[in-house]
This record gives structure tokens, sequence and C-alpha cells, in this order.
């Protein structure tokens, strides 16, 4: 398919130089080009983020309710649950059959105490399975309502 033509038939001994050049191996590399470039165009507006910082200082109503509330904490251990805002407030939770449950009793409790506070840490620890994670993370939907609903935001530490 590729080479060249050399014809031995002329007029006063010369050769006719008649070249045909393999094109394939040029349309591949065009081909993987333009494939690179569409993939490099598409990660550069994906991965974009769009920031705008704070213009003057915050008025009066932005800083009322950004007043600091207690951040509940769940940390998920292998040996059991610990939940609380503090590290004195802390409640353990001991990895048994009735652990969902026991926390699913402190949570509504926690939630009577403070109707504002929707916003619930996690934190697990690296020895945890996922499952774990998820059926503490269904316990916390089930006693602050849907997330779909915006009453609940769940959080990683």
């Amino acid at each position: 398919m590729g080479g060249v033509s050399v014809d031995s038939g002329g007029k006063g001994g010369k050769k006719a130089t008649d070249a045909q050049i393999n094109m394939v191996p040029m349309i591949d590399l065009l081909v993987s080009c333009i494939a690179f470039l569409l993939m490099t165009a598409v990660w550069v507006q994906s991965g974009q983020l769009q920031a705008s910082q704070p213009r003057g200082p915050a008025s009066d109503s932005q800083q009322q309710q950004e007043t600091p509330q207690e951040q509940l904490k769940i940390q998920i251990s292998p040996t059991g649950l610990r939940v609380g805002v503090s590290a004195a407030d802390m409640r353990d939770i001991a990895r048994n059959g009735q652990r969902f449950t026991e926390l699913g009793n402190v949570l509504r409790t926690r939630v009577q105490a403070n109707q504002q506070n929707r916003e619930v840490w996690l934190q697990p620890d690296g020895a945890v399975n996922y499952d774990e994670i998820i059926r503490v993370m269904d316990v916390v939907y089930e006693v602050y309502g849907s997330a779909a609903s915006n009453q609940v935001t769940i959080r990683f530490l």
C-alpha cells in the first residue's frame, strides 16, 4: 500500500518519479490529536470553579444570621458511637444490636432541645465499614426528616 512507484519506461532513459504516499498513518495521527484535544477541552470546562469574594462589610442582618450554632457530632468507630456537641457532652453508645435505636433516641432528644440546629457532622473512623456509616445516615434522616426537603444537612469531618 505504501511505497514508491518507479516506472522504467520513459524516453531518454529517464525514470519517472511517481511517488505514492500512504495517508493512513497521517489520518490516524490526526484522529488521535482531535480526540486528545476534545477530551482536554471537556476537562478544562468541567474543572472550572465559580468563586466570588464578598464585597463590602457584612450587614447587621447577615451578622445576626451567622451566629455560631452548636455542631452536633457523631463519631463512628469500630467500638461504637459517640454523640454530642463538645468533648464533655459526648454520650457513648456501645456497639451492640440496639445501637441504632439508641442513636435515634439520643438524636430525638437533641432535636426537641434545639429545633434550629439542622446540621449533623459525621466523623467516621478509617476502620469503619461503609454499611455502618450509611446506617447512621439513615437514622439521622429518619429523625430529622428527609434530605430532599432540606430539613437536615449531613457533613463529614
